[in-house]
């Protein structure tokens, strides 16, 4: 009895050891994917504080001679960059839900693309620039499955036309004071909704056929 008992205390032991490693091995991996993702927030800040001089740039130079095409290059360039930033952003949360710690960083990106939406209709009225503006609007805190196949279908359609389409989506759940006056201002009141070039509200989910119908790429 004396050594059954034994062997009983020893493999409890041994599995006790392998919890803690598993727990800890557990933590240490969604740190480092913490970390990562407030690196890559850090350098939106920058991203951020460029847009925000773009758009005081256009304002101030719109009527200068040569003005459209540099305009218009770089903020093309821009729109790639976060695009990708964004990407990168889903893969992480998909693996590692975001924190509270976090969800303020999260805004921060969100107000970026925020940023740039509004450069994006500028540059189109002052420059008269071919591009479309597709805004996607879903929830972060109650996203569906069908938010999800929506995202897919968007995606599909960004890597179909490139940069003759600007995709942007935005969290209507996050208390942005902007965004909860678009909601007001297009009448914004379910997931998902698509808002193209600023005039066509699509409510529900929308097939990339019926998206076609009013994007050209």
């Amino acid at each position: 009895m004396v050594i059954q008992s034994d062997v009983f205390w020893k493999a409890g032991l041994v599995t006790m050891v392998i919890f803690l490693l598993g727990v800890y091995t557990g933590y240490w991996l969604d740190s480092g994917r913490v970390e990562q993702i407030r690196k890559e927030y850090k350098e939106m800040d920058i991203r951020w504080g460029d847009a925000k001089l773009q758009a005081m740039y256009y304002n101030v130079f719109k009527n200068s001679s040569n003005f459209c095409g540099p305009a218009i290059e770089e903020n093309l360039k821009f729109a790639d960059r976060i695009y990708e930033d964004g990407v990168r952003i889903e893969q992480y949360e998909k693996i590692n839900k975001l924190t509270p710690s976090l969800i303020t960083e999260k805004t921060q990106y969100i107000l970026l693309k925020l940023q740039f939406w509004l450069n994006s209709i500028e540059l189109k009225k002052t420059c008269n620039a071919n591009y479309i503006n597709l805004v996607y609007f879903y929830s972060h805190y109650k996203g569906t499955i069908q938010e999800s196949v929506q995202g897919a279908v968007l995606l599909d359609l960004k890597n179909k036309c490139g940069r003759n389409l600007m995709l942007i989506p935005l969290p209507l759940d996050l208390n942005i004071t902007t965004i909860d006056i678009i909601k007001e201002q297009y009448g914004i009141e379910k997931t998902p909704t698509i808002l193209i070039d600023e005039n066509i509200k699509l409510e529900g989910f929308q097939t990339k056929n019926e998206l076609e119908k009013y994007i050209t790429c």
